[in-house]
């Protein structure tokens, strides 16, 4: 306990340092490419792989509290206008959606401390952003019961956002979410490790898809050539920069079952990325959109997967910043400049070190590699 209160101690004073962002420019779309994607830093520059697949993931969203109050302003994409062309440069992009979406709110589940629930045209933020999928694999999926998961999952299909970790029986919620560039194919399942289990599917019965590495390992025994693995499971202790070992112990037998990828969420913090001979786990990315007023839920990460055709080469860290305070329409999402990303990244690599990981960071980015000769060729 006192190594894990050390590491807290640690990350969050680098959590309320003021952003590193450039006061002049008001509309973050006028920013220029170059400071959006590619830094020049003490460390050297960004690293550019051009024909690399990009796999986007950011982390839980939701669009209550002050994202609801700063998209009531005239232009209700400001808030999020940072990341609209940033979001361009990758292939495929991917959110937790930890929210039901409602053409209207019915009563909620008094049962639950905290009830989120988004609105129709919230997906018109995502569609902006270019988001191509979904994980319904949460604790809030439910908190408007199975009518307000059926109405989800018809906005999504209406506008066309794939979802995963979710469903009308447990069958449903177990369907990938399949997306593929070239003869490459990945494969994307969402799961949750949290929640009243009331609130998950079953043979017969609509909710999210309930994490058993026996059920997550069943499910990609008929993988093929050609075909690419990532898990998104909610799992951890909520703002423990550290995952616990049943999570590193279910993430060591899961990749070596055939999971190339594991993305997890639900902590609200960053945690450090752990790497198996056989695959790369990112156990927390904390939050990307998300409306808590906590002071220290400032700084997050979200993360970039390279691949060269199904060949991983290197996971990529990008923080990102959303800003919290009181004043309504005083709540704004962005990536971290690159003095400030720089300095966040450097505590956030003691997360990686702790898990035997390297953290590489150049230009205000972090870099994992899974390609050992890409590394060296790479590594400034």
């Amino acid at each position: 306990m006192k190594h894990r209160f050390f590491v807290s101690l640690l990350l969050f004073p680098i959590l309320l340092f003021s952003a590193d962002f450039p006061e002049h420019l008001e509309d973050p779309l006028e920013l220029p490419i170059k400071y959006l994607y590619q830094f020049q830093t003490e460390t050297g520059e960004a690293l550019q792989i051009s024909n690399s697949t990009k796999l986007w993931f950011g982390g839980d969203v939701m669009f209550n509290w002050g994202v609801r109050d700063s998209m009531r302003s005239e232009d209700v994409f400001f808030p999020f206008r940072s990341f609209f062309h940033y979001l361009d440069q990758f292939d495929f992009r991917f959110i937790n959606l930890e929210t039901p979406i409602l053409h209207k709110a019915p009563t909620a589940d008094q049962r639950k401390s905290y009830v989120f629930f988004g609105e129709r045209r919230d997906l018109t933020v995502l569609r902006a952003l270019g988001i191509n999928g979904v994980f319904l694999g949460n604790n809030h999926t439910m908190d408007f019961g199975e009518n307000g998961l059926f109405e989800t999952l018809d906005l999504l299909d209406e506008f066309k956002i794939f979802h995963t970790g979710a469903g009308k029986n447990t069958d449903h919620a177990l369907l990938p979410i399949l997306v593929k560039k070239g003869n490459t194919e990945f494969r994307l399942f969402s799961f949750s490790d949290t929640g009243e289990t009331r609130l998950f599917s079953g043979t017969n019965s609509p909710g999210a898809a309930y994490f058993r590495v026996a059920t997550a390992e069943k499910v990609i025994k008929k993988t093929k050539p050609g075909q690419v693995n990532v898990l998104s499971v909610h799992w951890g202790v909520e703002y423990n920069p550290t995952p616990m070992d049943t999570e590193r112990n279910a993430a060591k037998y899961l990749v070596n079952a055939g999971y190339k990828v594991i993305i997890g969420h639900h902590p609200h913090v960053p945690q450090g990325i752990e790497v198996f001979p056989k695959g790369i786990v990112v156990y927390s990315l904390g939050n990307f959109f998300f409306g808590s007023k906590n002071q220290y839920l400032k700084h997050n990460i979200s993360v970039v997967t390279h691949f060269d055709g199904d060949k991983l080469l290197f996971v990529e860290v990008i923080p990102v910043f959303g800003k919290h305070q009181n004043l309504p329409g005083d709540h704004y999402f962005f990536p971290l400049g690159p003095k400030e990303a720089e300095t966040f990244l450097k505590e956030y690599a003691i997360l990686c070190k702790q898990l035997g990981t390297e953290l590489v960071i150049s230009g205000g980015r972090g870099y994992v590699f899974f390609d050992k000769e890409l590394k060296a060729k790479l590594k400034p």
